[in-house]
This record gives C-alpha cells, structure tokens and sequence, in this order.
C-alpha cells in the first residue's frame, strides 16, 4: 500500500499580507498633524516724499587745467651752459635769472662789432669835412660839379656803415644779454633737464624750463552745440557779460574732492563750432592764489545758469535698467510700483526729477535690494529733509502728503535717516 504525501502551500505571499494589513492598521492609527503654512512676513523698508527746494540750473562737463601764462624758456644763444641758478619746482619772479650761457664768445663779439663802429663813425666825419671842402671849391668856380657829387655820396655811404654798425653792436649786445636767462614772468619752475657743462642752442633753441603762472588758471571744456543753441536763443544770442549781466558762475572739483567746491567764472568762448565734434570750446578762470588746482589736471566742472524750484529725491533712491531711470514706489496696498521718472543733476546728493512721480508718493529709499514690483512691503516713513523717521501713513489720508520744503532750505542726504530694522 502506497502512502500519498501531500505538499505544504507557500508561506511567502502570506507573511507579506500579513505585513501590508499590519502597515494599514498602523497608518489607520495614526492621526496627521493639522496645521497651515505661514509665509514670511513683508520684508522692512524706508518710504520718503519728494521735496520742493530751490537748486541751481547747472550743466556738467569734464575739463583740463591750464596755468594763466605758461612759457618754455629756451636758450636763444648757442653756448655751453655755465651755470644754473635754480632748481626745479620752485617758485621765481619775473628777471630772476634761471641759467647762465658762456658769454666770453659774446664779450668779444660786442667788442669787435664796437671797434667796427668807432671806424665808420672816423669814416663818416672824414667824408663830412670832404663834403665841406668841395662845397667851397665849387662855390668858387675852382672845382668840378662831378666831385661835388662824389663827396655828397661818399658822406652818405659813410652814414650807411655807421648805421650798419650800430645794427651789428646791437645784435652782439642781444645775443650777450641772452646768455643771461631770466624768467619773463611770475610762476613756478617745472622739471628741468639740462646741467651746467651742457651744450645748448647748437641746433634750435634748446627748452631749458618751463615757468606757469598758476596764481589763476584757465579751465577749458567743450560745450556740445545743442547746449550753445538753446542758451544763445535764451539770452538773445549775447554772451555772458555783453549786456551788462555778470559773467556765469562757474564750480569746479578736483577727482578727490565731493562735490563743486572752487568757484570762477565763465571767461571766454571759441568763435566757431568745431565740424569734427560738434562742440565749441569754452574757458572759465579760478583764482589759484594757494595752487590747489594743478595745471594739466582733469576736473569736473559745473556752469551755473541760474535758480528755480525743483523737485528732489536723495540720489541713492534713483535706479536704472535698460528702460531707463526709475524709482519704486509703494501705494495705498503698500505694495512696491515701478515708476519711470525724467531725472536731472544732482544737487548735493539728492537728484533732481523733472517727471515721474507726486509729492504725495511714497518712494522707498533704503531697502531697495529686498523690493521687487507688484510684491507687499512693511514701509517705515522717513522725512528726507529732516532725517526724522515715523511709521508709514496711508497715501489716501492727509498726513501721507509733507509739506513741501521752503525755497532754499537744505537738503539732507539719505545717510542721516533711521537704520532700517531686517
């Protein structure tokens, strides 16, 4: 009799439903944590209103510095250099003598051109007591008209050499006197490259020095013909000080110094408009008594045209992309706007807008890294002329317009307002 054996079913599938309906009453057991997501809040920043302050109508340009007189002395005389009598960057006066030229050559030169005189001056009186000896025998028959006329010329080419000589002792005495080398007028010396031993005006006049009178100095710039046209249509085609106007103010400043702090005056224009740029050439002139301002120095320069009213921002608070000049404004939802603006110079850091924005807007000022259009802003109000800072009010409501600044009050800068709390 055969036993029959009988297979065990597959225990796999089992243990993993047991482990899936474990997993399911676990998860039914469990009760998800019920809450809301937060956003961050509105990030901080600082709102302020245009101003109203009196500024000046100016116009900028970039110049060069040039002394009142500048002269390069050379030597007119061929020589060797004996001496030199001063070092460069000194200061001298007009007839200080710089150099000294060998003047033996000339000592001799004047003594020979003196003896040459001395001689045609013996010539010319001998010729005179001819003359008159030959006047006396003609006029008593006893001689020739024909040597009348010889003597009378003689006496005349006499007179010649003499005047010919005095040339000559002149022009000897001029090349002694140069050898000599003064300076021709007030100033300061520049660099100087030569030494005594040196052999100077052998070929041209040798450049010894150079002397510029910077107690006042020119700075010229190029004023484009736009600019000329408008300003010559204003003023009835006169240029300043031809009508009895005083001449424009003119500021000027130095590449390390902030700002327009040396004050001249316009002082000349070119006649004619330059065809390759389109420019007239202008100068203004800057007293220099203590020679801050250097010659050859590049400046900026500042032409004041005269005064008005002008509506302001603090500089910092102007931003610019490829659309142009803008501002960001913040509105009643105090939500951030993008505001393009026309925008003129700047007025001790604070920029001038010709269109764009209201007295009664609320420009952020500081924060503006951390404020983008169409997103909500926490504004805190700052009073741009004061520096005084106070919680933002509503644009609607009568205390978000400021009282515009009276004419010809100062201006702070943004440095001066309340710190932004992130």
């Amino acid at each position: 009799m055969t036993a029959s054996v009988g297979r065990t079913a597959p225990t796999i599938p089992l243990r993993a439903a047991a482990f899936a309906a474990a997993f399911l009453l676990a998860a039914a057991g469990c009760k998800p944590k019920e809450g809301v997501f937060a956003p961050p809040p509105p990030p901080d920043v600082t709102v302020a209103s245009p101003v109203v302050a009196t500024v000046s109508d100016t116009l900028e340009y970039t110049g060069r510095v040039r002394g009142i007189e500048t002269v390069e002395v050379r030597a007119r005389v061929k020589g060797f250099l004996l001496t030199r009598n001063v070092d460069g960057g000194r200061r001298v006066k007009a007839g200080e003598l710089l150099f000294t030229i060998d003047p033996r050559p000339f000592v001799a030169a004047v003594k020979q051109a003196e003896a040459e005189l001395e001689t045609m001056k013996a010539n010319l009186r001998l010729a005179e007591v001819t003359l008159d000896r030959v006047e006396l025998v003609v006029a008593q028959r006893a001689g020739a008209k024909q040597e009348l006329d010889k003597a009378e010329a003689d006496k005349s080419a006499a007179e010649a050499q003499v005047q010919l000589a005095e040339a000559k002792l002149a022009t000897a005495q001029l090349d002694l006197d140069y050898t000599q080398v003064k300076s021709p007028i007030d100033g300061r010396v520049g660099v100087i490259t030569v030494d005594p031993g040196m052999l100077v005006g052998a070929i041209d006049p040798t450049l010894l020095a150079t002397v510029i009178n910077d107690s006042k100095v020119y700075a010229t710039y190029e004023m484009d013909e736009r600019t000329i046209m408008d300003l010559r249509t204003r003023y009835d085609n006169k240029r300043p000080g031809e009508d009895g106007r005083p001449n424009l103010k003119v500021r000027l400043g130095l590449v390390n110094e902030t700002g327009f702090p040396h004050e001249g005056e316009f002082s000349r224009g070119d006649n004619t408009i330059d065809p390759e740029t389109g420019t007239v050439k202008s100068e203004a002139v800057f007293d220099n008594a203590d020679g801050t301002i250097l010659p050859g120095a590049f400046v900026r320069l500042q032409p004041v045209l005269g005064e008005f009213e002008a509506t302001l921002l603090p500089d910092a608070a102007v931003l610019a992309d490829q659309l142009g000049r803008y501002v960001l404004v913040v509105n009643d939802k105090n939500e951030v706007e993008r505001r393009a603006v026309v925008v003129g110079p700047v007025h001790d850091r604070m920029r001038r807008i010709d269109s764009g924005v209201a007295l009664t807007d609320l420009v952020i000022v500081n924060g503006l890294m951390r404020a983008r259009p169409g997103m909500p802003v926490n504004p805190t109000k700052s009073d741009v002329s004061m520096g005084t800072a106070a919680p933002a009010a509503s644009p609607a409501s009568p205390a978000a317009a400021p009282a515009a600044a009276p004419a010809g009050s100062e201006v702070q800068s943004p440095a001066s307002e309340a710190p932004t709390n992130k």
